[in-house]
């Protein structure tokens, strides 16, 4: 039995810049250097019953710990050696896994995808070996696919003019026939994909023509069971051809072609695709904010289902007509991770999702060289320890923890216990979460040695367990973040392009 309680819970958090609260939306983060740990209410409960100060002064401003003078993990300095014989305070969250200042994603959709490309894309960014592009980055990457093809318009989707049917999808066009099946299932289980771009590519020359059916839908969902593919990540695609789409309908007259959610239609399919397991939702919108505080909110659909709606950085600004300033293909890459918006999203401690197309090019390399280099860049921030760089559900699924986690402290000889009990989702409804569901949950701690992370009561595995020195706030002690897997998973097959 703990002798000494502190409850913090979804509306009873920490408050800080840069010390994240739980259970509760949290605005913009500011540079570590100016953290004054506060708390809003907290109070410690003692053996006798009779309140006592929390150790974050009980809404008051506390003795916090002080900066050394720098955010990142180089200018950091170790913490003081503190009292072993005083429990150590335990002052809130910190926003991202120690050491990273901010966290980015990015999430490429499938269009004119071959095998080929997808391989070389892979290949260059989550593996370290030599490529063609170079050596390979070492980056946890993924990426999306197309169940279906009914894409009639003109062009190449590849070198040697591979005609648009040879575009990559799991069935042959619309058929049930498989076509790169067996590849897209081993990707999604050795985690190079993560995200549905719809059911397919759908796009017509004639956009009020459509070859996606409701019948499609059952179909690509008992495909997907079938073999234990269970994605959370949909983003809308295409032109108005695209009927299943349905993130942003009844926005604007311009989306009244999306029916995927209209319970009305005969194309409907979100009473199918969301009890499948989507949970997160681009609505095929543009975006000219690199990084956000938060990157999710939720959105209600027509048939009064509700998901995780969520942002995407798509385009440079807007011109003089209010159209979208598009930077998302390879030629725009250098463009959407030049150096201040990196810059920007470790100084605010910031979220970014960078929509790209990175096989939408017809090179024999995919990539141009500037766009290798900002790739180089990134991964650069990344090794770094300054930006973490991670999929699109990883990322997405961390926002949601992190927003919403209740937990309680409680100390006992000599230990503070940091007990997670709930992740206070309010979309998909509360619930206990796994180990995995937390991965990067890192808490700030006046001494991580006498810190214990549990999950209720039960203690988190101590391989699992990162201690950390100050980062210029106070040391911390989280749960480690997903290993980077950059093993070659590259695959082919005969009559696959």
């Amino acid at each position: 039995m703990k002798s000494k309680l502190v409850v913090v819970s979804a509306a009873l958090c920490l408050a800080a810049v840069g010390v994240t609260g739980c259970g509760v939306e949290s605005g913009s983060e500011g540079g570590a250097a100016d953290v004054a740990v506060r708390a809003l209410s907290n109070q410690v409960q003692n053996a006798s019953g009779a309140p006592t100060p929390s150790p974050a002064g009980g809404g008051q401003a506390a003795v916090a710990p002080q900066s050394t003078g720098g955010g990142s993990p180089a200018s950091s300095q170790p913490y003081p050696v503190v009292n072993t014989h005083v429990p150590p305070k335990v002052y809130g969250m910190r926003k991202f896994p120690y050491p990273y200042q901010a966290m980015l994603a990015i999430s490429s959709d499938a269009d004119s995808e071959t095998l080929r490309k997808f391989n070389l894309i892979h290949e260059f960014i989550n593996t370290t070996q030599m490529t063609p592009l170079g050596k390979g980055l070492g980056l946890d990457f993924a990426d999306s696919f197309f169940m279906y093809n009914g894409d009639n318009l003109p062009g190449y989707v590849d070198i040697n003019h591979e005609p648009m049917s040879d575009e990559l999808s799991w069935f042959k066009g619309v058929s049930n026939q498989p076509y790169a099946a067996q590849i897209l299932n081993h990707y999604i289980h050795v985690g190079w994909i993560d995200t549905m771009h719809t059911y397919g590519d759908f796009s017509q020359r004639n956009q009020n023509e459509t070859l996606f059916s409701r019948k499609l839908a059952i179909q690509a969902v008992d495909a997907l069971k079938a073999d234990g593919d269970y994605l959370t990540v949909w983003t809308d695609h295409g032109n108005k051809s695209n009927v299943d789409n349905f993130g942003d309908y009844g926005t604007s007259p311009f989306y009244d072609y999306q029916q995927g959610a209209n319970p009305w239609s005969k194309y409907y399919h979100t009473d199918i695709t969301i009890p499948y397991g989507i949970r997160f939702v681009w609505p095929d919108g543009a975006s000219d904010e690199f990084g956000r505080s938060t990157m999710i909110y939720p959105l209600r659909l027509p048939d009064g289902r509700e998901v995780w709606g969520f942002w995407r950085y798509t385009s440079e600004g807007f011109n003089a007509k209010g159209d979208p300033e598009w930077n998302w293909t390879p030629f725009g890459l250098n463009e959407q991770l030049s150096p201040a918006h990196l810059e920007e999203i470790e100084r605010y401690h910031e979220y970014s999702i960078v929509a790209q197309h990175l096989c939408g090019t017809t090179y024999p390399g995919v990539l141009p060289q500037p766009a290798v280099e900002a790739l180089r860049r990134l991964a650069q921030q990344y090794h770094e320890g300054k930006i973490l760089v991670t999929r699109t559900s990883r990322l997405l699924n961390y926002n949601v923890v992190q927003q919403y986690v209740s937990y309680r402290v409680t100390y006992e000889g000599g230990k503070a216990y940091v007990h997670i009990l709930a992740i206070l989702d309010p979309v998909f409804g509360a619930y206990v979460p796994t180990v995995d569901d937390i991965r990067g949950l890192t808490f700030y701690t006046s001494n991580p040695a006498e810190t214990v992370l549990e999950i209720r009561n039960t203690p988190i595995p101590g391989d699992l367990i990162q201690e950390n020195r100050s980062d210029g706030v106070a040391p911390s002690i989280g749960v480690k973040w997903w290993p980077v897997d950059t093993t070659n998973y590259a695959e082919t097959a005969p009559g696959v392009y």
